[in-house]
């Protein structure tokens, strides 16, 4: 494996409304909200939650549909993730990104941290995650904004009493509110509740793990969430023990999670931009390539992903060339070839552990 691989769109039933924007920017003239409201990218993981069928969110190669991103590097890993890579991490990507797009909020929701979720589920990954904001629509009037954090004054007892009053905003207003502003970058911890707005479309970077926990038992639009998908099976008192109680300032906040560009590469023909490094995350890394005309991505002896958000043009390695459209997404193997991309495009790269 030298070559990169165009991979199918992978999406998964989700509780929540939305998507409407994913099929709009691979070229739907008619899109609409639905189930639909996320898209898995270079994806080994099988969705969890509510609804979820055998399959969701497992990424496909494209030219080979039958085959799975999953049992492909399963028979192949340092191939495919690269020998150093699978000598340090195994044969596992560590690693998974997910374009969301949200019509509705989603639900207050903490992610266990990878101690947590060895100790009760005995899975090797929690689900520590980074927002990338792309854009964003008022919904009935109102601009997407994201919660995150609990105000410095909440304690155990104030956020199981708002969790039990069965009132959705009273554990909103346990949290601090931000607008959700194009070109942010927000990572998020274990432990840290967090609900991603109505109106917002964004890159999800995280760790390859659909673990998600509830702090609401009813989505924004009305539907009943079961304790078992609250809690995942832990029961409430794990759910609320892994909670951070960190009692941080809004702007304490603030400077704890938000992470600033950081351009590190420029040329005539192009741009990258740090989003998140493997020094404020060891789990993984992101950036935003912008090629004017032309860009070249050195050779890695670790895997990355690539997804295209705009523009059109091409991609060449070795004798290789795939034409690039928005949506598209591919995965280059560990080693392979130094990877060329020509014309107008912007492109999301992400890395597993560093």
């Amino acid at each position: 494996m030298r070559e990169p691989v165009l991979l199918d769109h992978a999406g998964a039933w989700r509780v929540y409304l939305g998507g409407s924007r994913i099929r709009a920017l691979r070229g739907d003239t008619a899109p609409m909200d639905d189930h639909f409201p996320e898209e898995w990218i270079a994806s080994v993981v099988e969705a969890a939650g509510l609804g979820a069928s055998p399959g969701d969110g497992l990424s496909r190669l494209r030219e080979t549909p039958f085959s799975t991103l999953r049992s492909v590097i399963a028979e192949a890993p340092e191939a495919w993730l690269g020998e150093d890579f699978v000598r340090r991490h195994g044969a596992d990507c560590g690693v998974l990104l997910k374009l969301l797009d949200a019509a509705e909020r989603l639900n207050v929701q903490i992610h266990p941290t990878r101690k947590a979720a060895e100790r009760i589920w005995g899975v090797p990954h929690g689900k520590l995650e980074c927002w990338h904001f792309l854009n964003g629509r008022s919904i009935d009037g109102r601009p997407p904004c994201f919660y995150l954090g609990l105000r410095q004054e909440v304690t155990e007892k104030t956020l199981r009493q708002a969790f039990n009053s069965g009132i959705s905003q009273r554990i909103l207003d346990c949290m601090y509110r931000f607008p959700a502003v194009p070109g942010q970058t927000v990572l998020v911890e274990g432990g840290v509740p967090h609900a991603i707005g109505a109106g917002c479309l964004l890159m999800e970077l995280q760790e390859p793990s659909d673990l998600t926990l509830r702090l609401e038992k009813r989505t924004a639009s009305g539907t009943e969430v079961p304790d078992a998908q609250c809690h995942m099976g832990a029961g409430y008192d794990a759910l609320f023990s892994m909670v951070q109680y960190t009692h941080l300032t809004r702007e304490e906040t603030r400077e704890a999670y938000f992470i600033p560009p950081q351009v590190v590469e420029t040329s005539p023909g192009g741009t990258v931009t740090q989003l998140l490094g493997h020094d404020r995350c060891s789990y993984f890394s992101m950036e935003q390539v912008d090629v004017r005309t032309s860009l070249t991505l050195k050779s890695c002896v670790a895997f990355y992903g690539l997804f295209v958000l705009s523009g059109h043009g091409s991609l060449q390695c070795g004798a290789k060339s795939i034409p690039l459209a928005p949506g598209d997404q591919l995965f280059v193997p560990g080693g392979a070839l130094p990877v060329t991309l020509a014309s107008k495009l912007r492109l999301i790269r992400f890395c597993g552990p560093q």
